[in-house]
C-alpha cells in the first residue's frame, strides 16, 4: 500500500502519524535525520543514495582523497555480491547474516580515522552513526537494499504535486493526498482505481481490496 500525505512543513509529523513512534517494521530510507527518530524500528540506509554519495565524492575528490569513497563504494557493491549469491543459493541465510557482520566490521574500520578532507570526514561521520542500518538487507533477506520501491510509488503525485493538482489550499491538498494514495494502492494490488472508486462513492455495500500476491 502507498500512502501519501501534502505536508506543508518537512517535519516528522506525516511518518508519526501514519506509523506510530512506535512502529517495529523495517524501514527503508535515505539519510533524512526524522527517521532515525523510530528507534523501536529496524532501518536499512538507501544504497543508492550512498552509492551516488561515493560517485559526487570521487567525482569532486582528488589524489589520496578518492580512496576513502572507493572503499566505501567496493564495501557496498561487495553486500550486493553477496546478496545475490544468496538468491542464486549459494549462500546461506546464515551465510548472509555473518557476511553482514564482517561487512559493518569492515565499514567500521574504515570510517573512524579522522579524513583530512572536509566531504570525506562528514560521510565518513554519517556512516559510522548508522553503521548497523548499511546491511539490514542482508541480516533480513527480503528486505530491499533502496528505497527505489517507495520513491517510484509516490513519484506520479510529487509531478501532480508540483504542476499544482489543486494543492495549493489545505482542502485540495487533503482531496489529492486521498485520491493519489487509493489510486497507487489499488494500481500495486492489480485493481482498477477507478472502477474501486466508483463502487466506493456508489455502494453500501465497501469493496476490499485483494491482498497483494507474494513471491515465493
Amino acid at each position: 500500500a502507498t500512502c501519501y500525505e501534502i505536508d506543508p512543513t518537512r517535519s516528522i509529523e506525516p511518518a508519526r502519524r501514519l506509523l506510530g513512534m512506535d512502529w517495529s517494521g523495517i524501514f527503508g530510507h535515505d539519510g533524512w535525520a526524522v527517521y532515525d527518530k523510530f528507534t523501536a524500528a529496524t532501518h536499512q540506509q538507501c544504497f543508492a543514495h550512498l552509492l551516488r554519495r561515493c560517485e559526487s565524492l570521487i567525482e569532486s575528490g582528488t589524489g589520496g582523497a578518492l580512496a576513502f569513497p572507493r572503499a566505501v563504494k567496493s564495501l557496498l557493491l561487495k553486500a550486493f555480491e553477496v546478496r545475490n549469491r544468496y538468491r542464486e543459493g549459494k549462500v546461506s541465510a546464515h551465510g548472509l547474516k555473518v557476511m553482514a557482520g564482517r561487512l559493518t566490521m569492515q565499514m567500521s574500520e574504515l570510517v573512524r580515522p579522522v579524513k583530512t578532507h572536509a566531504a570525506n570526514e562528514r560521510f565518513a561521520k554519517f556512516l559510522e552513526n548508522h553503521l548497523d542500518d548499511l546491511f539490514t538487507f542482508l541480516r533480513h533477506p527480503g528486505a530491499d537494499a533502496t528505497n527505489w520501491r517507495g520513491e517510484q510509488a509516490i513519484r506520479p503525485a510529487v509531478v501532480n504535486r508540483k504542476v499544482w493538482g489543486g494543492n495549493r489550499t489545505e482542502a485540495g491538498a487533503k482531496a489529492q493526498s486521498i485520491l493519489m494514495s487509493v489510486m497507487r494502492t489499488c494500481t500495486q494490488r492489480l485493481a482498477d482505481p477507478f472502477a474501486f472508486l466508483q463502487h466506493q462513492l456508489t455502494s453500501r455495500t465497501p469493496l476490499t481490496l485483494p491482498l497483494p500476491i507474494v513471491a515465493r
